[in-house]
């Protein structure tokens, strides 16, 4: 462990850069030296507000700057190339969700980090949510009973500038839909607080958007302790809905939601929970606190490569059971 403080790279300087720039500015321990992205004026304009050295591609940013770390920012299906580049620069690296759009691309990543030793950590900055964490301890400790089931929903609305915009949202190879770009944080946190996902349904469409990925997608589960599930997530609807969980037992139900608990009943009758509010710097801001402690520490992050697999595999098996109109076991894309 070492007092000095992490070296940061960001590579992809649009809007979740910006956002990993702030997270490390509000965190005591990383600092930011420099930033790349594909398109030059992009990164100098981010390095010029930053204070950091700005470069036109990641492989310079790689063998030039002075970097312990990085964080990816990327296109959805980019992040294999940078994070297997990163890693033989020696680099541990925090990847933006989803780690990569189709498991084979994953894997590649895993075993560079693993054969590099080193840290390879997904963003999922939900999981810090009062209420979530609310929401595994209730599951976990027994306070529902034996879970019966569990349901996502993410009904969300993206205007068609959203993808007329951008050059790769609505990308089959760079973004890969409602599951992989706004869904996967529902599926995480519902496999998270339920326990794992054994085998998988699933349906997907497009129903309002000119694009090449589904905008819509409904999804059966069956956890491995016999529960059953369901995930239901749009960006084609209004309005937009926060993301809304509920897990029903043999002797309760819970709901909730982003901002808090909407329903707490067991057969003891019906309690109000009084939760904290999220951390006071934001929860990217708390994520990357995590990950700069876990990589000083020696220790894993709260969000490991492996961690972040749970949810895509379940959306990887939603996939192919959509093509092949089947159930599809989760276990089928485990490493």
């Amino acid at each position: 462990m070492t007092d000095a403080p992490v070296r940061f790279g960001i590579v992809g300087c649009a809007s979740m850069g910006e956002t990993h720039a702030d997270a490390i500015n509000a965190v005591e321990g990383p600092d930011l030296r420099a930033c790349a992205d594909h398109t030059a004026e992009t990164a100098r304009s981010f390095g010029s507000a930053h204070d950091c050295a700005a470069y036109g591609g990641h492989a310079e940013m790689f063998a030039d700057a002075p970097l312990d770390a990085v964080c990816v920012c990327t296109p959805n299906g980019t992040h294999r190339e940078v994070v297997v580049d990163a890693a033989a620069a020696g680099l541990d690296v925090l990847c933006e969700k989803p780690l990569d759009v189709t498991p084979e691309r994953v894997a590649e990543m895993e075993a560079a980090c693993r054969e590099a030793g080193v840290v390879l950590a997904g963003v999922l900055q939900r999981r810090l949510l009062p209420s979530i964490r609310f929401a595994r301890e209730a599951v976990r400790d027994g306070r529902l009973g034996r879970l019966v089931s569990a349901d996502a929903r993410m009904k969300w609305h993206r205007d068609p500038s959203y993808y007329d915009d951008s050059s790769w949202h609505g990308s089959e190879t760079l973004d890969g839909g409602v599951l992989f770009t706004q869904a996967l944080h529902g599926v995480d946190l519902l496999q998270w607080v339920a326990g794992g996902v054994e085998r998988v349904a699933g349906a997907t469409e497009t129903r309002l958007h000119d694009i090449g990925v589904p905008d819509t997608a409904a999804l059966s589960l069956r956890f491995a302790d016999g529960a059953v599930g369901t995930v239901s997530a749009t960006t084609a609807t209004r309005p937009q809905q926060p993301i809304s969980l509920e897990f029903n037992g043999t002797e309760g139900t819970l709901r909730v939601t982003e901002s808090g608990v909407e329903l707490f009943e067991t057969a003891a009758g019906r309690t109000e929970v009084d939760l904290p509010g999220p951390p006071s710097d934001g929860l990217h801001a708390a994520q990357m606190r995590d990950f700069v402690d876990a990589v000083t520490e020696g220790r894993p992050p709260m969000v490991s490569a492996s961690e972040a697999r749970e949810a895509l595999n379940v959306v990887f098996a939603a996939g192919r059971s959509d093509r092949r109109d089947e159930w599809v076991p989760v276990s089928a894309f485990e490493g």
